[in-house]
């Protein structure tokens, strides 16, 4: 009985090991498909990916395309003018050129020739001043010459007079002046 217990087991350990292998085989199967439903499901999104960039591309191309023919006149146009205009520009910037260069020049020209002026006028101011100096100079001496001339004299006379007042007063009186008077007399003297 030994054996048929051990074929038993053995037996029951086969039907195990099978519905474990069929489960594995399950699960497998179950992943496998599910993959498979991803991976579809990646395509499908990665193909609506490339019709939506498709699709861009092709409205980024009509609308380079409409700027490029708008644009491209503009430009056309834009060049032309500015091959036009080019030597006139660069006439006038060297007309500028030249006319700084003469503003230059004459400015220097009125500055030596405004300081050339200011040196005569400053000699002249000097002569000027020394000419006036000596002429008031000499009116002063002129003056202090008839002052003197003129107030010499009246104080001879004016001393002569005081002189004969004084003899006349003493003649008079009998007596001399106080000597306070004397000292008053000399003050109206000038």
């Amino acid at each position: 009985m030994g054996g048929d217990a051990e074929r038993r087991f053995m037996n029951e350990d086969c039907v195990g090991a099978e519905m474990d292998f069929h489960n594995e085989t399950l699960w497998l199967m179950i992943f496998v498909g599910l993959t498979a439903v991803a991976l579809l499901g990646q395509f499908i999104v990665m193909l609506a990916a490339f019709f939506m960039v498709r699709k861009s591309i092709k409205t980024v191309q009509d609308e380079v395309s409409d700027v490029r023919s708008t644009v491209m006149p503009m430009l056309n146009r834009s060049k032309e003018l500015l091959e036009k205009v080019a030597p006139k520009v660069e006439s006038v910037a060297a007309d500028v050129a030249d006319m700084a260069q003469s503003a230059r020049e004459q400015t220097a020209h009125i500055r030596f020739t405004a300081d050339e002026v200011l040196a005569r006028v400053y000699r002249q101011t000097s002569r000027v001043d020394n000419m006036i100096t000596n002429v008031a100079d000499g009116v002063e001496h002129a003056g202090n010459v008839v002052a003197d001339s003129v107030t010499r004299p009246v104080r001879q006379v004016s001393a002569m007079l005081a002189a004969a007042k004084a003899f006349l007063g003493v003649l008079a009186t009998g007596r001399r002046p106080d000597r306070q008077d004397v000292v008053a007399d000399q003050d109206m003297f000038v």
